[in-house]
């Protein structure tokens, strides 16, 4: 009995808060991970991201596919608008072969001759083009690929060789010289493509976008010197990491962390600045990553499977609904509760819980969540808070919680930041020397109230 495969479950406040997605967003996620050169490369890896996997076996086999084109300098031979006709010709006309194919073709040759030659020369112009991809395709198989170390490639010169092997495709350079293809010559070809080798052939194609994107993560890995995470196949929940930075910093710094059943909740303190927020959307980056079977910028990386990941990091207020700020951050506190009492293992993210409401019932709220939090140890959650006092009661009445905290340092009137995790609770507040320095008061000449 084939075992049902799950749908990761996040949301767009997630993608949002990570920035994962939007390929017309040079700092995105996708952006970076976008060095494809055909348009069906770009859609797959969009599809990817989209689209998260939840199986290990299939995470692990996606991983030993790009792994397996790392250092091989390789690039993908086929521009894209010839790419592109290949598709258009297989798809914009149905499987036929025989006399029909011969009929369709004989038509249109005589309608051109009759002067409405549109069809025609839209035909032959797809055709030719993609003729001249499916040879640039065999060709780069054939020789760039041949005796290359990679399990991958073989697996693809081996299932596509006899198509490659084909003679038809001998004859193809010479007769496209002219640009023209006789009744004879367009409907052997035709047939070629929408007969008998008409499924092969988008088989193909998608094995091509694949691989130019592969192709193109490959070459990522080794200018960034990404790591593949190793998947843990066993229930309880894990995640290790071990240099894990934001890919979108220059000279970002990295940090370890270990979370899994024992110690569920990451506590995170530091200053405004300090780092908090870009470390959080690092462990949900790296973790995004890894269920879609692609590397992650750390050193070391081990992670079990989820059933999906919630972040509230940049949670908006909603006027046209009338909530506040307050009200929307109760309102995704409760959606992520009901998915965690489902039974589900998620890695979850809340950055500054309840600061849209006071300092007492923001304490509150914040102590009872992280206790409640405990009681799933199926999944993983990272808090953040301002609010130190929560980490000194929860110290004193539970369990299972990691301490870490972003320091910041004072070198006379100035804060250096360190950037690096730290065990314990930080009761760094800067907040007032940072608005001193940007000179705030100073812009009130005539206020009579001098802030130490």
């Amino acid at each position: 009995m084939n075992k049902e495969v799950r749908s990761f479950c996040t949301d767009r406040q997630t993608t949002e808060d990570l920035n994962l997605l939007g390929k017309y967003k040079t700092d995105s996620i996708f952006s970076l991970f976008n060095r494809t050169r055909t348009k069906g490369g770009e859609q797959l890896l969009e599809q990817y991201f989209q689209q998260p996997l939840t199986d290990a076996t299939a995470i692990e086999e996606r991983q030993w596919n790009i792994r397996s084109l790392v250092g091989k300098a390789l690039v993908f031979p086929v521009e894209n608008k010839e790419f592109e006709a290949l598709e258009q010709y297989l798809t914009s006309f149905a499987p036929v072969s025989g006399a029909g194919l011969f009929t369709q073709v004989l038509k249109r040759k005589s309608k051109a001759l009759a002067g409405m030659k549109e069809e025609q020369e839209h035909v032959t112009s797809l055709l030719i083009d993609g003729l001249k991809a499916l040879v640039q395709i065999r060709d780069w198989f054939r020789k760039s690929l041949s005796g290359i170390d990679s399990g991958y490639l073989q697996q693809l010169t081996n299932q596509y060789r006899a198509l490659f092997e084909n003679k038809l495709l001998d004859a193809v350079d010479g007769d496209i010289a002219n640009g023209k293809l006789s009744v004879m010559q367009q409907t052997r070809y035709e047939s070629f493509l929408r007969g008998t080798h008409h499924d092969e052939l988008n088989n193909l194609l998608r094995h091509c976008y694949e691989l130019d994107l592969f192709l193109g993560i490959a070459a990522l890995i080794e200018e960034k010197n990404y790591c593949f995470p190793v998947i843990n196949h066993g229930s309880k929940a894990l995640l290790r990491l071990k240099g894990a930075y934001h890919p979108g910093l220059n000279k970002a710094v990295g940090n370890d962390l270990q979370l899994d059943a024992r110690q569920n909740l990451l506590f995170l303190t530091g200053a405004n600045m300090a780092g908090k927020s870009t470390f959080m959307k690092t462990i949900g980056i790296c973790c995004y990553l890894a269920h879609m079977g692609f590397p992650v910028p750390a050193i070391e990386m081990e992670t079990t499977v989820y059933d999906g990941f919630y972040s509230s990091i940049n949670l908006p207020d909603n006027i046209s609904k009338g909530y506040s700020h307050f009200y929307a951050e109760v309102l995704r506190v409760k959606d992520v509760a009901t998915e965690v009492a489902a039974g589900k293992k998620l890695l979850i993210i809340f950055d500054e819980l309840f600061k849209g409401t006071n300092v007492k019932d923001a304490f509150d709220a914040t102590s009872g969540v992280a206790k409640a939090m405990l009681d799933y140890k199926q999944s993983l959650f990272v808090l953040s808070t301002h609010i130190v006092e929560v980490g000194a009661l929860l110290q004193q009445e539970a369990v299972g919680i990691q301490y870490k905290c972003m320091p910041s340092l004072l070198e006379g009137n100035a804060t250096r930041y360190t950037y690096t995790l730290q065990e314990g609770i930080s009761d760094d507040r800067h907040g007032m020397m940072i608005i001193r320095q940007e000179g705030i008061f100073d812009l009130f000449p005539s206020t009579k109230v001098r802030f130490s």
